[in-house]
């Protein structure tokens, strides 16, 4: 492998493959909201697509899952208030091709497929789509696995629940003679 082949892997492994939009919606504070979802872009096989992907890649065991959560209705207002038009299209023509490409490896669709061949599915498409060269952009399936797992971390059963929390970190003591303290700290 050449050197500039490797420095192209690593900055994607390290997050230069994070895509555009998804920074900016979280940064404007768009954040999963729990309960039911209706959809209002998605069509309702795009809908039940996401659900169904979206439970395969983070399921509910001992700690919630991406629709207690709320990560499919995350997904739907990124792809709709964040994405540019033509990345829009592109995620939404991606979504429908995982659907029909399901459909012709399989024999039946995603949502119809028990947990085990979801995941065994998935777990083909997510290899494949790891060794891809990304020559026009990130594959659909790491764009959708990203949104689904800044969805559900950035969720208050994911952060709560999944992540560590501390709400407040240490203790405040608001008046210590300075005698006590020392020199003062350079940070």
């Amino acid at each position: 492998m050449e050197r500039r082949e490797a420095i192209k892997r690593t900055a994607a492994l390290l997050g230069g493959a994070v895509f555009a939009p998804t920074l900016l919606g979280v940064i404007n504070g768009c954040t999963p909201k729990g309960g039911s979802w209706s959809a209002s872009l998605f069509n309702p096989v795009q809908a039940a697509m996401t659900q169904a992907l979206s439970e395969t890649i983070l399921p509910k065991t001992d700690t919630p899952g991406a629709l207690d959560a709320g990560v499919p209705g995350f997904i739907e207002t990124m792809v709709a208030e964040f994405y540019s038009g033509q990345q829009r299209e592109l995620f939404l023509n991606g979504l429908d091709s995982f659907a029909e490409k399901c459909i012709h490896d399989t024999g039946s669709s995603f949502t119809e497929l028990s947990p085990e061949e979801k995941l065994r599915y998935t777990s083909a498409i997510n290899r494949e789509a790891v060794r891809s060269e990304h020559r026009e952009g990130p594959p659909f399936f790491l764009m959708f696995k990203e949104l689904v797992l800044i969805g559900f971390f950035t969720s208050e059963e994911g952060a709560t629940q999944v992540l560590r929390y501390l709400p407040v970190p240490g203790y405040y003591e608001g008046c210590v003679p300075f005698k006590e303290i020392g020199r003062a700290w350079a940070i």
